[in-house]
């Protein structure tokens, strides 16, 4: 007769794939958000070795759901209308003046976009509990760095280096927030997802990064509207990003008016509005003197190498609404048009729980792309990688424990009341 007690047979694969798992976990979840206060350059090398991992441990544990999953992903609305704006990029190297400079850096953002796509995919169907306590730890240790650094006094100690960003540390808090928030709701943690806004919202104003504290805001009220109905509110924002990219040609002067209005009415007390005044009149200016380059752009990267060469002066708007035209064109418009109303149109269509802080995310880093960060940097590319591989690990950790009721086989039915079994 057989053991009844006899363990199963161990899998050593497995084993190691959960371990390598778990280390690319808090790579990604722990170290970057930490490495962004000490060092601009340790993201490049920290995204590889995380992502590295994962893909082994999905190799060691893969299933036949990975090519449905790249398909499904690829041929959507979403990743033909991604596909179609990287080939538009590429197609554009033919007429930029800096094809050699932005051949390389398509190649770079290409090779960390496949990277993702392919990482996200390798990921297991399920995310252990002790894998989603990764992104509020590394969050919370990102934010005793960054207020070291930010309040430390002139000659004592602090993080910070000649090779770190403060302000870019802030932005990166603000942009990795959303997953860790949603890893702690899904287990309804939600006492300590408020205090982990808190402990970022402050360390935003200790270091006073006004972009990053507008994200967050933005951000959290786009949470607090989506929590009533995600669809709706998903398909609200997408048709406004949409309109913002297709009719983004006519934002300098609407927008410049009123700044006009309000510069005269201040005058000389807010010095930053007639920085935004010159910023939006240099922005219609090109518009009005090169209408036909509003069809096909000027080619990739042209609107950060521009200005850097004197093509363009300094005060050139830094938004991705102005770089999607002066890049791209009406083309690139129409393909970022049609790629973020169906990114938000899929997001309203994920859980309750996890949809509310996806859309909260989506507004956050468009809000900071709109309103002056350099997008085309390969920095941000990869924290918006690292970004999508934590939501897609958060994701697939919101499944239920409890199981649901037996249900008693005619064959195996107990015997009626008062009746004697053998």
């Amino acid at each position: 007769m057989p053991n009844s007690t006899q363990k199963f047979n161990e899998d050593p694969a497995e084993d190691a794939a959960v371990l390598l798992l778990r280390i690319g976990l808090a790579v990604l979840a722990m170290a970057v958000p930490i490495s962004m206060v000490l060092s601009r350059r340790a993201l490049f090398i920290l995204v590889p070795i995380g992502a590295g991992l994962l893909l082994v441990a999905g190799l060691l544990l893969s299933d036949r759901s990975l090519l449905r999953r790249l398909r499904t992903t690829l041929l959507s609305t979403a990743g033909l209308s991604g596909l179609g704006l990287l080939a538009w990029s590429a197609l554009s190297l033919v007429w930029s003046p800096v094809g050699i400079d932005a051949a390389e850096r398509l190649a770079k953002i290409g090779g960390t976009l496949l990277l993702v796509i392919v990482t996200a995919a390798f990921l297991p169907e399920r995310t252990r509990t002790s894998n989603l306590n990764l992104f509020p730890l590394g969050i919370v240790a990102a934010v005793a760095f960054t207020l070291a650094t930010a309040l430390g006094a002139p000659g004592a100690f602090s993080f910070q280096t000649d090779d770190s960003t403060l302000e870019r540390a802030v932005v990166s808090l603000v942009v990795l927030v959303w997953p860790s928030l949603g890893a702690l709701a899904i287990r309804d943690r939600w006492m300590a997802a408020g205090l982990i806004v808190v402990a970022v919202a402050v360390a935003a104003m200790a270091a006073w990064t006004s972009v990053a504290l507008a994200a967050l805001a933005l951000g959290s009220l786009t949470f607090a509207i989506a929590t009533i109905d995600p669809g709706r509110i998903g398909r609200l924002l997408g048709v406004v990003v949409a309109v913002l990219f297709l009719f983004a040609p006519a934002v300098p002067f609407g927008i410049g008016l009123l700044f006009k209005g309000l510069l005269a009415l201040f005058g000389d007390r807010l010095p930053d509005l007639t920085t935004a005044t010159e910023t939006m009149r240099i922005w219609a200016t090109i518009v009005v003197s090169e209408p036909v380059r509003l069809i096909t752009g000027h080619g990739l990267d042209m609107a950060t190498l521009a200005p850097l060469s004197g093509f363009l002066p300094p005060q050139t708007p830094k938004s991705l609404l102005f770089e999607i035209w002066y890049n791209f064109g009406v083309i690139g418009a129409v393909l970022a048009a049609v790629l973020s109303l169906s990114a938000f149109r899929i997001i309203g269509h994920l859980s309750p729980t996890v949809a509310p802080f996806v859309l909260a995310e989506f507004v956050a880093v468009l809000t900071i792309a709109f309103c002056g960060l350099d997008t085309t940097q390969l920095w941000w590319v990869t924290l918006l990688g690292v970004v999508a591989l934590a939501f897609a690990t958060v994701v697939r950790g919101q499944y239920r424990t409890s199981r649901p009721m037996a249900r008693l086989e005619p064959s195996i039915a107990p015997p009626p009341r008062g009746q004697a079994t053998l």
